[in-house]
């Protein structure tokens, strides 16, 4: 009888033990998991601070590359509009302004291009717009070394673009100075971008040749010789055509506008020309 006293009396006792160490093991994993969100907030609140300070790089060439990147992509607004930032002469088609790079207002004739430059219009576009936003960096570069002690002397930054095979490249000539013990110059920053944008604006310019000699193009014959664009060209009911130029692999875009040898509406013309 005792044995089986002791025993019965065992099992609660052993009951308990479990439960407490089940009750603690909850405890535990309850406070990983406070600890876990806990490290998730700081995470969230602290990184963008933290990832600046590793951004920020020690030399002015660096600096004006991180402060010029995040402006950039501003050719992405240019190139999809017919190749300026704020077309004048353009076409309205979904809420967006698409350039007439080829046009006429008559029926029966051939378009008379509108920017004969096109690449050249396009890096016009381009500097343009970076201008103030190249003198911003630059002035907040200077206003970071003179807070480190440094004399500094510059003139008004001069922004030029140059669209070439594979890449966009940005110049800022500003002629700065920095002075601390010693001098060290910095007449020019370059920032250069990967970009297939050559070749859609070479492509769009031979396309608007052929609408201003022979009225029309076949976007079929340019995907033949330049697989890795593909051409699109929408006819609208006035006449007007959009041809979207896009890059395969990257997927940069060049769309722009044309007029050129319409037929009046009924003439019975329209329907041969895709």
């Amino acid at each position: 009888m005792k044995k089986e006293m002791k025993k019965s009396n065992s099992r609660p006792h052993s009951l308990i033990r479990k439960r407490i160490a089940s009750c603690k093991r909850s405890q535990v994993t309850i406070f990983i998991i406070i600890a876990i969100v806990l490290i998730g907030l700081l995470i969230i609140i602290f990184y963008p601070r933290l990832s600046n300070i590793k951004a920020t790089p020690r030399t002015p060439s660096g600096y004006i590359e991180i402060c010029m990147n995040q402006y950039i992509n501003i050719i992405k607004n240019i190139t999809e509009r017919g190749g300026s930032l704020n077309p004048e002469h353009a076409l309205l088609y979904k809420d967006n302004k698409i350039e007439y790079l080829c046009y006429t207002n008559e029926y029966y004739k051939t378009c008379t291009m509108q920017q004969p430059l096109l690449k050249e219009h396009v890096e016009k576009e381009l500097a343009s717009y970076l201008k103030d936003k190249a003198e911003n960096c630059v002035n907040e570069l200077v206003a970071d070394y003179k807070s480190k002690g440094y004399q500094t002397s510059m003139k008004k930054p001069e922004v030029s673009a140059s669209i070439e095979s594979g890449t966009v490249k940005i110049t800022i000539d500003s002629g700065l100075t920095l002075t601390k013990e010693t001098s060290e110059s910095y007449e020019k920053f370059s920032i250069a971008k990967n970009s297939e944008m050559y070749d859609l604006i070479m492509i769009a310019t031979s396309i608007l040749n052929w609408e201003a000699r022979e009225g029309d193009s076949t976007p079929e014959t340019f995907m033949m010789y330049y697989p890795d664009i593909k051409i699109e060209k929408l006819k609208l009911d006035d006449g007007s055509k959009i041809y979207t130029l896009t890059n395969r692999e990257t997927g940069e875009k060049f769309v722009f506008a044309t007029r050129s040898l319409s037929w009046p509406p009924g003439y019975g013309f329209d329907k041969y020309v895709k």
